[in-house]
């Protein structure tokens, strides 16, 4: 089948490093007929290129450049590279003309479809290092190490006294004493009342009875005060 285009380069897209960022490489499409000429560009790794424009018409002597834009990635020198890209083109009548390029590809007959398949080649600069080798993975032992066993956690027990403590407790058991003393006078003045009362004692006796009781109460009293602060 005749040639419809002219295409540069005709045998291998060339990308030059580093594989960083985007790398363009542009394809000449020139129409060497004189007729209208549809192409489309197809490749086998998709998602590792963008092809702008990917598909269109170029009339009759006229010459349309289409960018390939290869996306960054990790550059690998010992991975094979098998990527390619293919130009179909085909002559298109007044009537095909003004369809819808979709349509157009959609009922073309096998025929009249040219074919051209180009190779792609990564070139790495010479001042750019190599990439390291990726290092290989480290053997997974079938032995599976014993869990280490926990360490109980010591509780701490030691109690915190208060600085002072140890002469506040002479105090304290010396106003205890005391206030037990006062406890049983009480209880035996406690009883003298009640023989008082059973006996119809005179006002005077009852207010002695009650100063005391008043001045025992006070010295109670002003024990627990001292002994709280």
């Amino acid at each position: 089948m005749a040639v419809l285009l002219k295409i540069s380069p005709d045998a291998h897209l060339t990308f030059k490093g580093p594989f960083s960022d985007v790398v363009t490489s542009i394809l000449t499409l020139q129409n060497i007929t004189e007729e209208k000429v549809c192409f489309k560009v197809k490749t086998t790794a998709p998602r590792r290129y963008c092809v702008r424009p990917n598909s269109g018409m170029i009339d009759a002597g006229q010459t349309m450049e289409v960018s390939i834009m290869l996306q960054p990635f990790q550059y690998d020198p010992n991975e094979r590279n098998n990527h390619k890209f293919m130009v179909q083109s085909m002559t298109l009548s007044e009537e095909n003309a003004a369809l819808p390029l979709d349509e157009i590809w959609k009922n073309a007959a096998p025929g009249v479809v040219v074919d051209k398949k180009l190779r792609c080649q990564f070139e790495v600069p010479a001042d750019e290092p190599a990439p390291e080798p990726t290092p290989a993975p480290a053997p997974v032992s079938n032995v599976k190490e014993a869990a280490p066993t926990p360490t109980p956690a010591v509780i701490d027990q030691t109690f915190i006294t208060n600085k002072g403590s140890s002469n506040n407790s002479t105090e304290v058991q010396k106003a205890n004493e005391k206030i037990e003393q006062l406890m049983k006078e009480n209880a035996n003045l406690k009883k003298r009342v009640a023989e008082a009362a059973s006996r119809q004692v005179a006002p005077a006796d009852q207010s002695y009875h009650n100063a005391a009781f008043h001045i025992i109460f006070v010295i109670i009293g002003w024990l627990i005060a001292k002994f709280v602060i």
